[in-house]
C-alpha cells in the first residue's frame, strides 16, 4: 500500500512517502504561473515562483492556497497531480493508497470540504485530515499522550498554528492569517522607504539572509531593484537592525493570541505545560533568535528542532506508519 503525508501550505507543498525508505520526496513552492484570459497553465511550482516579478502583464502568479484555504480548486488539482507526477505517482497507482493531510488547526467544515474533493480530484483514496499542531509536535519528537498535554506553535508562509493538545484532542488552539510571507511584505515597504522597489524574491531573500531578532543582530545584505524617485535600476544597503522590525511585529501579535489561549488552560494542564515547554516549527524558526525571543516573551522553556519548516510534514510521515494513533487524531468527517 502506498503511503503518503501531504503538506498542502500556503506557501510550500511538501510530500512524505512512508512506504518507502525516502522520506520527503518533494519540496515545492505552492503557485502556479498561468496566462491569457483562459488562464492556461504555464509553469508550477519552482518553476512558477522563478517567474514571480518578471513576466509580462498577460502571465500572473497564482497560489491555489491562501491562508490555509483552498481558494482555486482547479489549480490546486492541476498543482497537486503535477507534484505527484514528479514523485513517480500517476493517478493508477492510488488504487490501494493511505493519504494525511495536514490542515489548519479550526478549519471550517466547508473549508475541508474542499479539501476532500482535491484528494478525490487527483485519485487519492484513503484519505485521512489531522489538524497541523499534531503532526507538528510529532515531527518536533513530542511525547503524546492522554495525560501530557503539549503545547506547539508553527509559524508558517501564510499561516500559524497554535494548539495545547494531547491524543484525547486539542484543549484550546487556533489558525490565524501570518505568517513570513506578511513580514516579506514588511522587507519590502522598508526598501521603498529607503528608495527602492523589489519584488517579493527580494524580500523573502533579505529576510532569509540578515533576518533576526537577535538582540545583537548583525549583517548587511544589498537588495537591488528600481528607484522609486527613478525610474531606473538601483541598489541599497539594509541592516539586520532594520529588519528586526518587520519580523518583531509578526510575531508579537502572535504570541499576543498565544498567551490569550493560555490563559485558558485548566490549572494542571497549565502546570504540565509550564514543565514541558513549548514546540516551536515552521519555516519562521530558522530565522536567528525567533526562538529566544519567544521563549523569552513566553517566559517559558522551548524546544525548536534543526530543521523546524520540516516538522510538519515529518510528523504526518510518521503518523501515517501508526494506524491505531492516526485514527484517535484523524478529524471525523
Amino acid at each position: 500500500m502506498i503511503k503518503l503525508a501531504i503538506d498542502l501550505g500556503s506557501s510550500m507543498t511538501k510530500i512524505y512517502r512512508a512506504d518507502t525508505s525516502n522520506g520527503i520526496v518533494l519540496v515545492e513552492p505552492s503557485c502556479v504561473a498561468v496566462t491569457g484570459e483562459e488562464r492556461e497553465i504555464r509553469a508550477i511550482g519552482k518553476q512558477a515562483k522563478k517567474l514571480i516579478g518578471k513576466t509580462s502583464g498577460a502571465t500572473s502568479i497564482v497560489y491555489p492556497v491562501h491562508e490555509g484555504k483552498i481558494v482555486d480548486s482547479r489549480l490546486a488539482v492541476a498543482m497537486l497531480k503535477e507534484f505527484l507526477s514528479r514523485i513517480g505517482l500517476g493517478k493508477l497507482v492510488f488504487k490501494r493508497s493511505l493519504t494525511v493531510f495536514s490542515v489548519p488547526c479550526g478549519l471550517p467544515e466547508s473549508a475541508l470540504e474542499d479539501y476532500r474533493d482535491l484528494a478525490k480530484e487527483c485519485g487519492l483514496k484513503q484519505v485521512q485530515f489531522v489538524p497541523a499542531p499534531f503532526l507538528s509536535a510529532i515531527g518536533s519528537d513530542a511525547v503524546l499522550s492522554e495525560v501530557n498535554p503539549v503545547c506547539c506553535l508553527d509559524i508558517g508562509g501564510g499561516v500559524t498554528n497554535m494548539a495545547v493538545l494531547s491524543t484525547d484532542g486539542v484543549i484550546v488552539g487556533f489558525s490565524m492569517n501570518l505568517g513570513g510571507r506578511n513580514m516579506d511584505v514588511n522587507v519590502q515597504n522598508l526598501l521603498a522607504y529607503k528608495g527602492l522597489r523589489v519584488g517579493m524574491l527580494t524580500a523573502e531573500r533579505i529576510k532569509n539572509e540578515i533576518g533576526s531578532l537577535s538582540k545583537n543582530a548583525r549583517g548587511t545584505a544589498l537588495a537591488e531593484g528600481r528607484s522609486v524617485y527613478e525610474a531606473r535600476p538601483h541598489s541599497v544597503s539594509v541592516e539586520a537592525g532594520e529588519v528586526s522590525p518587520c519580523i518583531r511585529i509578526y510575531i508579537d501579535k502572535i504570541l499576543e493570541y498565544t498567551a490569550q489561549a493560555l490563559q485558558q488552560l485548566p490549572a494542571e494542564v497549565a502546570a504540565t505545560v509550564n514543565q514541558n515547554g513549548v514546540y516551536l516549527s515552521g519555516g519562521v524558526m530558522k530565522l536567528s533568535g525567533v526562538a529566544d525571543y519567544i521563549a523569552g516573551k513566553l517566559k517559558m522553556t522551548v524546544h525548536a528542532c534543526e530543521e523546524p519548516q520540516f516538522s510538519c510534514i515529518l510528523g504526518g510521515g510518521n503518523l501515517v506508519r501508526d494506524k491505531k494513533l492516526l485514527e484517535r487524531l484523524a478529524l471525523k468527517v
